[in-house]
């Protein structure tokens, strides 16, 4: 009986899913590091009343990748060529595409609203096995653990089509076919690090550089400037003026974890290129301070202490102060460098 499981890892952002997916694919192939780690420098913070993406890394298009061959579709094209979903998926694998797209997470296994209410929610599919008549797909489980697990043909169906009566199907209309690109290509832009990093340390708005393509996000704030927008999201926390949103203080989690990879990715792979010691700590540090701020969120979940978010407002003021001379001193150092080959 014929059985597909299409490769992916975990990946290094998972504060919103439109982001870990692509990068569950791409890195599982090392060949992709350079450009992983020219992008995913300069973050932003929607200034809009509630808006669905308020705080994350900034990029023009997260599906837009050079090991990346991308296929979209909407919903509605599904009903115009008649085909059932399950035979549609299979088909995909087979060719070697990942399916990602909105389903009714009710009907899916291992999820927090299993059996108990409705809620439209991304997934992944990478596999599929005719026997046991099941889909593989990754997503965060009911544990909070982003992973890889299995639904029925019969339960995906329904948690498919059940997008069509529950609320915000504006939001839900899209499928993404993805198929790594063997042929990709991409050199560590170290000229792209530095200029991103200046629009980092600047709150310069660097959607402006694709302004032939699109629109600029004149509704963000950029870099720096997005510590005074978090300071205030704490505030009204604290104030009983916000809701409860992990997904902020995770995000700069993440950030100064990705610039300590970055870091140790570039003194790894260039001779050119000498950072001290210091560099590497100065970012670890940072690392540090904001998993113990991510950590604080989490016990204030639990407990619902108003310390805890006050303890996250020093951590973030802390940060930012420490932050503004480590970009300085970053860019100096690269500054310096002349020849820079990976």
């Amino acid at each position: 009986m014929k059985r597909v499981l299409l490769p992916v890892v975990q990946p290094p952002i998972l504060g919103y899913q439109f982001f870990a997916f692509p990068l569950s694919i791409v890195l599982a192939h090392d060949k992709s590091l350079p450009w992983f780690y020219s992008n995913f420098i300069q973050i932003c913070y929607d200034r809009r009343p509630d808006p669905p993406v308020p705080f994350t890394f900034y990029i023009h298009d997260h599906t837009l990748n050079p090991w990346l061959h991308v296929e979209r579709l909407q919903r509605g094209t599904m009903g115009i060529i008649k085909r059932n979903i399950v035979d549609f998926i299979r088909d995909c694998l087979d060719d070697g595409l990942y399916c990602n797209l909105n389903v009714d997470e009710y009907f899916i296994p291992e999820r927090e609203v299993y059996r108990k209410s409705h809620l439209s929610h991304d997934v992944l599919i990478h596999g599929y096995d005719v026997q046991e008549q099941t889909f593989q797909l990754t997503g965060f489980t009911d544990k909070h653990t982003f992973a890889s697990t299995s639904v029925r043909f019969t339960d995906f169906e329904q948690a498919y089509h059940n997008i069509d009566v529950i609320d915000h199907q504006a939001v839900c209309d899209r499928i993404f076919l993805y198929k790594w690109n063997e042929a990709g290509q991409y050199d560590f832009d170290l000229t792209l690090v530095q200029e991103t990093l200046e629009d980092y340390l600047l709150s310069r708005n660097t959607s402006n550089r694709f302004r032939m393509v699109a629109s600029p996000w004149d509704h963000c704030d950029y870099g720096m400037k997005t510590y005074d927008a978090l300071l205030e999201y704490f505030g009204q926390l604290l104030n009983g003026q916000a809701a409860f949103d992990i997904r902020h203080i995770h995000s700069v989690w993440e950030h100064k974890r990705l610039m300590s990879a970055r870091i140790s990715y570039m003194k790894e792979h260039s001779e050119q290129l000498i950072f001290s010691d210091d560099e590497l700590a100065s970012s670890m540090e940072l690392e540090r301070l904001a998993l113990n701020a991510r950590n604080l969120m989490l016990k204030y979940y639990l407990h619902s202490n108003p310390e805890s978010v006050t303890r996250i407002m020093r951590y973030l003021e802390e940060i930012a102060a420490k932050e503004k001379l480590f970009i300085k001193k970053l860019l100096d150092q690269l500054s310096h460098s002349k020849i820079f080959s990976f």
